[in-house]
């Protein structure tokens, strides 16, 4: 059902009343992963909103239809001394609703998130996805992604 989303799906910067909705659509993907998507509590969620909506190089998206947010993604714009002071971009948190998948609402969140790494002067879009997320892999590969290189994670300790 690969079939593009009709102009009643609305791309648009997120707002603080999204908020439930965005880590509704978190938990969901940590419940068929696992793992540790959503922060914590709802007062820590609205600190962390604050923080993340002041800085004017984190631009969370949020894919709505019919007044309902069925998707999102976070691009953060990363300043960079190399590459001749082109800045780069991070594409973080991309989650679409299990029922709405397959439909052209992600492919819409990730063309957004280049248009605005290239309104930045970005010479690069980066993503990681965790090796068990086959399903999401397959469809960055679709929209023209390519893995280039191993990366690794380390767990601060506390």
């Amino acid at each position: 059902m690969n079939s593009v989303p009709g102009p009643d799906l609305i791309v648009r910067r997120a707002a603080i009343n999204d908020l439930p909705d965005i880590m509704s659509l978190y938990r969901d993907l940590e419940g068929a992963y696992g793992g540790h998507t959503a922060a914590g509590s709802e007062a820590d969620q609205e600190k962390l909103w604050e923080q993340v909506s002041a800085d004017p190089r984190q631009h969370i998206l949020v894919g709505v239809k019919d007044r309902r947010i069925i998707g999102t993604l976070t691009v953060i714009i990363i300043p960079n001394l190399g590459h001749r002071g082109s800045p780069w971009a991070a594409v973080e948190n991309v989650v679409v609703d299990s029922k709405f998948r397959g439909r052209g609402i992600g492919t819409r969140l990730m063309a957004e998130a280049g248009r605005i790494a290239r309104e930045h002067g970005c010479y690069k879009i980066i993503l990681s996805s965790n090796l068990s997320r086959r399903d999401a892999h397959d469809f960055y590969a679709k929209l023209g992604w390519r893995m280039t290189h191993a990366g690794f994670s380390l767990e601060p300790t506390v």
